[in-house]
């Protein structure tokens, strides 16, 4: 009875820590609800067993019935993803954003995951939890635990909100978000460059380019709003839409091994796949991998009947370019191994 008390003592100072949507009102019934079962549950096997004499039936402990069942793996993360929606769409309508957008931008930041960390900066921080905030940022915007959801996500769409304000539309409160706001204001006025991995990212995350949302400005116009529809829909078209970033990298991948050596970041039987854990590695990766272009290698694995087996890699002249470029790789936190490329003569 005491964990079920440290239970609702602990949903219930949850709840305060967010704003007093509906969606946070329904999630707290919900759960007091289910909290107020177990200590019933557990007061009535407490005072007595009421079991036939004689018999084999076992009778549950008071903390058996205070201890829920596991479920199975895929239902635990269904569980995740249906309160993770809730909350984003909460986030999202107080903070006057497009469920979209908003999701979009969660995905293509985390996937969705709580618990994801970014890539060392050169500061030698990490982005943390599921918006990804750096560790300033959070302690700028008051956020206090980056891999809490509940606190996170509407602290993250908050956020957007003000960048939308600040430069005018979501195209470039995206850049923003991604690339900090300072670098998005040297680069309207003309004095720094945009990264390629924030013009990925905003392409991404509004299918349409920054330069386009930077010649909108403050009109807010950008590309035609999709019908509204619910978070967990969204997710799924999500799961299944094409990368624009797979797609637009697709165009620089050769299809055979132009140099002597390779730098391998990706590989698998499923080209698209392939080609989108090599897209994931170069955002992280980006200021160790440049402007290279990577081959795609594809290649029949007697062992594995007559599938093709595809390989991306990043190409070397020489044996000690393409170790430092790994070594650089494994530093920023990627992994990587070095091979010979099959057919290039050298």
């Amino acid at each position: 009875m005491a964990r079920c008390h440290k239970m609702a003592d602990q949903l219930l100072a949850c709840r305060a820590g967010v704003r007093h949507s509906d969606a946070w009102a329904a999630l707290a019934r919900i759960a007091s609800l289910a909290v107020a079962v177990l200590l019933t549950s557990a007061t009535e096997v407490a005072a007595g067993d009421n079991s036939p004499a004689g018999t084999d039936v076992a009778v549950p402990s008071v903390e058996e019935l205070a201890t829920p069942p596991q479920k199975p793996a895929d239902a635990r993360e269904s569980d995740t993803r249906e309160s993770i929606c809730l909350i984003v769409e909460a986030a999202a309508r107080d903070a006057n954003l497009p469920l979209e957008f908003f999701a979009r931008v969660i995905w293509q930041e985390s996937r969705f995951q709580a618990d994801a960390v970014g890539p060392m900066t050169r500061s030698g921080e990490h982005a943390q939890g599921i918006a990804q905030f750096m560790p300033g940022t959070a302690s700028e915007r008051g956020l206090l635990d980056p891999f809490n959801p509940v606190q996170a996500l509407p602290k993250s769409a908050e956020f957007l909100n003000e960048l939308r304000n600040q430069f005018g539309n979501l195209g470039l409160a995206a850049a923003a978000y991604n690339a900090g706001p300072r670098r998005v204001q040297e680069w309207l006025a003309g004095t720094g460059p945009m990264p390629e991995q924030t013009r990925n990212y905003v392409y991404a995350i509004t299918g349409a380019t920054v330069d386009a949302w930077a010649k909108a400005g403050g009109t807010g116009k950008g590309p035609p709003s999709a019908p509204p529809t619910s978070c967990r829909d969204l997710m799924a078209l999500l799961k299944r839409a094409p990368n624009p970033f797979v797609a637009e990298l697709e165009q620089h991948v050769e299809l055979a091994a132009a140099k002597i050596w390779g730098v391998q970041l990706a590989a698998g039987f499923d080209r698209n796949r392939a080609l989108a854990m090599y897209s994931r590695a170069v955002t992280r990766l980006s200021a160790v991998i440049g402007e290279r272009d990577p081959s795609l290698l594809s290649s029949v694995m007697r062992s594995r009947g007559t599938r093709a087996f595809y390989q991306v890699r990043i190409g070397a002249d020489t044996r000690s370019e393409a170790d430092d470029l790994c070594n650089r790789i494994r530093k920023a936190g990627g992994a990587c191994f070095v091979l010979k490329n099959r057919g290039v003569s050298g």
